[in-house]
């Protein structure tokens, strides 16, 4: 079954989004994935480009959360710099880390969004409770090496279930 995989959403990056359709569905909450998502995976501190979106979307009253994969010394080092909750090692597509953060900040689940860039990770999780999966791009082609092999397995399930077209993007 696909659908699992399948985002609500899909974009060329976090700065083409349409928050004023994310705002107009209600959501208050947003979540984003960080490497390749929100920097690349070889950068150390957020982009000014970055710093600015997200001082903006907290200026529209969105709440914004980190949810990485990473180590906790680079979700920190990000999470710090952009003044926004993060969690590390987050261990996704398993839904143990995005329960904690809902709990943690009593969130309301039907007002999340997750923003991430891989199929297998970010919008598995989110779907899997029912979270809105927005798809952007990968910033770069490089990635630790779990990713790559997410990576792979991403690449064939696009071609075999077209699930997705690169560049194809919708709302």
């Amino acid at each position: 079954m696909t659908s699992i995989y399948q985002p609500k959403m899909y974009y060329q990056n976090i700065f083409t989004i349409n928050y004023d359709l994310l705002k107009k569905q209600n959501i208050k909450y947003l979540i984003f994935d960080l490497d390749n998502t929100i920097a690349d995976c070889r950068t150390i501190t957020p982009s000014k480009e970055v710093i600015t979106l997200f001082n903006k979307l907290q200026k529209q009253g969105f709440q914004i959360y980190i949810l990485s994969n990473a180590l906790k010394r680079r979700v920190k080092q990000f999470g710090s710099a952009l003044k926004v909750p993060y969690y590390y090692l987050s261990l996704k597509p398993l839904t143990i880390t995005f329960k904690r953060l809902i709990k943690n900040n009593n969130l309301d689940i039907t007002k999340i969004a997750m923003i991430g860039d891989e199929l297998y990770t970010d919008i598995k999780g989110s779907n899997k409770l029912k979270i809105l999966s927005i798809l952007v791009d990968p910033l770069t082609k490089h990635d630790y090496i779990f990713s790559k092999i997410s990576r792979l397995r991403e690449k064939h399930l696009i071609k075999k279930t077209n699930i997705i077209k690169r560049g194809e993007y919708y709302e």
